[in-house]
């Protein structure tokens, strides 16, 4: 017998964060609270209170907001796309669900960096070897964890090696993905 059976789509609406596709809100058929830690320490990128209780899950460019019985999704294409994101969402939570015994569950949260909170450990020469017209718009970019820390070539040219320790501490601390051979510097 499955933990979560059912989450039924009650609301679709347009995205915020993308015009062009949708967002929904659902209601599950039991609250997950309990299931949340094991998610959080299943995925490396979760944004988790424990206090809340709510954490947010990404797949891919989509996001997954969980607080009670309510989930809510962002940056779907379609119903389809948010009718495959719901199975899988129901396919992770009965899976750590399930092996609840085999994971050490993870009450820390992590922190939602800001693309402040990166600009300000950026070299801010608004070189564009990154690909972006301004470092502001990179860090955006680094944020949403659409660009990698190793586009920056600014950081990683060895006059900036202060603000590169402290951007790769900060990124680690957070939960985003470093590259390994960077994360000794945290």
């Amino acid at each position: 017998m499955a933990f979560l059976n059912e989450v039924r789509i009650i609301k679709i609406l347009p995205c915020l964060a993308m015009p062009e596709r949708i967002r929904f809100i659902a209601e599950m058929d039991k609250d997950i609270s309990e299931v949340m830690p094991y998610l959080n320490a299943v995925f490396e990128d979760a944004i988790y209170n424990h206090n809340g209780p709510y954490i947010t899950l990404k797949k891919g460019d989509k996001l997954i907001s969980v607080v009670g019985k309510q989930v809510s999704g962002s940056k779907i294409i379609d119903l389809k796309d948010a009718e495959e994101l719901i199975k899988w969402f129901k396919a992770i939570v009965n899976q750590c669900y399930e092996n609840r015994d085999s994971i050490k569950p993870n009450i820390e949260r992590r922190k939602k960096l800001t693309p402040l909170d990166i600009f300000k450990l950026l070299p801010r020469t608004n070189c564009k070897k990154c690909g972006e017209p301004t470092c502001m718009a990179f860090a955006v970019k680094l944020v949403e964890e659409q660009k990698s820390i190793l586009a920056c070539a600014e950081i990683f040219s060895g006059r900036f090696n202060d603000k590169k320790k402290e951007l790769i501490k900060t990124l680690v601390s957070a939960g985003y993905k470093v590259p390994s051979e960077f994360q000794e510097m945290s």
